[in-house]
């Protein structure tokens, strides 16, 4: 047998330039990111976060953290919800989280956004630790991926309104994270962000520095039957909670008095401030004159 014949039958096959092409430009929820939980893009990941990503973000939003230690009681894996108003909110997550759980959480990120170029999602997925997730439509992709991680041990960041909110007030909560979580048997560690929308909103083309406050809940741990509508209703709940504790203190957060729904029933602009308003009166309320016997704002408290 002629050795020309003889390396043909042990050369490994080639892929058909098509199928070499497709591969090559996999972008959205078909984005391989099993790179970025490798040792080496985990260690570049804790160094950036660490001298970088994180004092950058404590600079610019000054975080105040409230229930921090509810965070080193979470048996991990968990699924952490949060509520949200930029693209500040995942870095700020992250800089708070204690390194136990900052080692091995990932994020799930919009498949058509962050993964729509494969330079974004190679950045995002080194610098983040971002998985795809379908954002459109029910993907059994996403879903999988989901679960493997948590039953590898990673824990998982979703931010379950499905996108940034276009105005400063809540959105629906979709049941995503709650199908995981049971699926996994998974706690979920509901937390609050408040203060993000004003220093980088959605449609937002400056970045203007200022104070936030992160809100941990407590752990809800699903229980055996349970059902991913009744679970992210309870995640709805303690989401209202700690919204209105932003925005006043712990016990009237929890008084009998009735609460700002979280979403709220109204997207006026007057149910806009009157969620916001508390964000400008902490830094100094403005002086307005009286007329015909009006009061100043601190006095309708």
């Amino acid at each position: 047998m002629p050795s020309s014949q003889v390396r043909y039958i042990f050369r490994r096959p080639k892929l058909p330039g098509s199928l070499l092409r497709a591969e090559r430009r996999s972008t959205g929820a078909d984005y391989d990111t099993a790179f970025s939980r490798k040792p080496a893009a985990r260690i570049t990941r804790g160094l950036a976060m660490q001298y970088l990503i994180s004092p950058a973000t404590r600079l610019l939003a000054t975080p105040t953290v409230v229930n921090r230690e509810v965070l080193d009681t979470v048996n991990t894996p968990a699924v952490l919800v949060a509520n949200h108003e930029s693209h500040l909110d995942t870095l700020l997550l992250l800089s708070i989280l204690p390194p136990r759980i900052r080692d091995r959480v990932v994020i799930g990120a919009g498949a058509d956004y962050f993964f729509d170029r494969r330079t974004k999602g190679f950045l995002s997925a080194l610098l983040l630790g971002a998985i795809p997730i379908e954002r459109t439509r029910v993907s059994r992709r996403s879903s999988d991926l989901s679960t493997e991680l948590l039953q590898s041990g990673w824990s998982l960041i979703l931010f379950p309104e499905g996108g940034r909110t276009p105005d400063g007030l809540p959105q629906e909560l979709k049941a995503g994270a709650a199908q995981v979580a049971l699926k996994v048997g998974a706690p979920i560690l509901p937390i609050y962000i408040d203060g993000t929308y004003e220093l980088l909103g959605k449609g937002s083309t400056r970045l203007q520095p200022g104070k936030t406050t992160v809100i941990c809940g407590k752990p809800l741990y699903p229980r055996q039957g349970m059902r991913p509508q009744a679970l992210i209703e309870l995640v709805r709940e303690q989401l209202e909670v700690l919204r209105k504790e932003a925005a006043t203190d712990y016990w009237q957060a929890r008084s009998t008095e009735p609460s700002r729904s979280f979403p709220p029933a109204s997207r006026s602009w007057n149910e806009a401030w009157l969620s916001r308003s508390h964000r400008y009166r902490k830094s100094g309320a403005p002086s307005w004159p009286r007329i015909f016997g009006s009061s100043s704002p601190s006095e309708l408290d």
